[in-house]
C-alpha cells in the first residue's frame, strides 16, 4: 500500500545502515605513472555504463596501490557515480567486480547492511528519469556539471518496504539481463551481416 512507502534521501539511508558516500582518490594520491597494463581494474567515469561497468580500455593498478588506498576498494553492492561530465551515470558493483578500485573522478555510494534498503533496488531508483533530472539540476559547475558527496546525500528516494524492494529489483534485474542478452545478440548479428557483405 502507498502509505508504507517512505520519503527519504540517499544520505539518510546510508547513515541508517552504516554506509557512506565517498569521493574517489585525488590525482595527488594516484598518478598517471601508477597505471599499468596488468593489475587491479580501476573504475573511471568512462567505464560507467547505465547500471554496469564497461571493461573496454579499463585502467589497472598494482595491488600495492590498492592496499595503500584501501578505502577506495569496491565491495559487492557499492554504486559508483561519475563525479563530473555525465553525472547521471552510475553502476552497481557485482560479485566479479569485488576488489576493483574506485578511480579518480568517481564517487562511491556504500549503502551498508541493507536492513532497510536493497542496493539493487537503490541502483534502479538512481537510474530513473526523475532522479537523473534531479542530479542534472543540482549538479554544480558552469562549464561541466559536477557532483559531490553533499549533492548525492540529498538525492530523494521513495522507499517501499524491503520485501517490495527485493521483488521490484528481481523483476528489473531480469529485464536488465534480457536487454543485455539482446544487445549482445544484435552485435553478433551485425558482425555476421558485415562479414557476409564483405
Amino acid at each position: 500500500m502507498s502509505f508504507e512507502w517512505q520519503e527519504t534521501t540517499l544520505g539518510q539511508i546510508c547513515s541508517a545502515q552504516g554506509g557512506a558516500i565517498q569521493t574517489g582518490p585525488f590525482g595527488s594520491q594516484l598518478h598517471t605513472s601508477d597505471y599499468k597494463e596488468f593489475g587491479i581494474p580501476v573504475v573511471m567515469p568512462t567505464n560507467i555504463g547505465d547500471g554496469g561497468i564497461v571493461v573496454d580500455g579499463i585502467a589497472r593498478i598494482d595491488q600495492a596501490d590498492v592496499d595503500r588506498l584501501s578505502q577506495h576498494r569496491l565491495q559487492m553492492g557499492d554504486i559508483v557515480f561519475s563525479r563530473r561530465g555525465d553525472v547521471t551515470k552510475n553502476a552497481l558493483i557485482r560479485q566479479h567486480e569485488v576488489g576493483w578500485f574506485c578511480g579518480t573522478g568517481c564517487l562511491k555510494v556504500r549503502l551498508g547492511d541493507e536492513s532497510i534498503a536493497s542496493a539493487k533496488f537503490i541502483s534502479h531508483c538512481l537510474r530513473l528519469p526523475d532522479i537523473k533530472d534531479w542530479l542534472i539540476r543540482h549538479a554544480v559547475g558552469a562549464t561541466m556539471p559536477n557532483l559531490n558527496t553533499g549533492i548525492l546525500s540529498a538525492v530523494p528516494i521513495n522507499l517501499p518496504p524491503l520485501h517490495v524492494q527485493l521483488e521490484i529489483a528481481t523483476t528489473l534485474g531480469g529485464l536488465d539481463d534480457r536487454i543485455t542478452l539482446l544487445r549482445e545478440t544484435n552485435a553478433t548479428l551485425e558482425a555476421i551481416a558485415q562479414a557476409l557483405f564483405k
